[in-house]
């Protein structure tokens, strides 16, 4: 596989990752806190869409341990075009121009 591709798949993990990071952040958000070991909370058995709520706390720490993963990847893949470019704007201005940096 090469490099453009890898980049384009990985942007898709990172980005379905996010979305589904995003979306269960806010059903645990709606949701409210579990209580303390589930005492007194009426809402302690509260699911959404059939879902408990721990499961939605499972569900969101390993969607953004994806995400983080997936952005360590990305980074690491642009590594050379980082370092081009914090070379090129580390230069005094008149040779910023004649060095170009690989986007890949």
């Amino acid at each position: 596989m090469n490099k453009a591709r890898l980049n384009y798949w990985l942007d898709w993990v990172i980005g379905l990752a996010f979305a589904l990071s995003t979306a269960t952040g806010v059903v645990l958000w709606l949701a409210g806190s579990g209580g303390y070991q589930g005492g007194r909370n009426p809402a302690f058995q509260t699911t959404v869409l059939g879902i408990s709520r721990w499961t939605w706390s499972d569900l969101h720490i390993w969607v953004s341990l994806v995400l983080v993963a997936g952005g360590v990847a990305h980074f690491l893949l642009h590594w050379d075009w980082i370092v081009c470019m914090t070379k090129r704007l580390l230069r005094p201005s008149r040779h910023r121009d004649q060095e170009v940096c690989p986007i890949s």
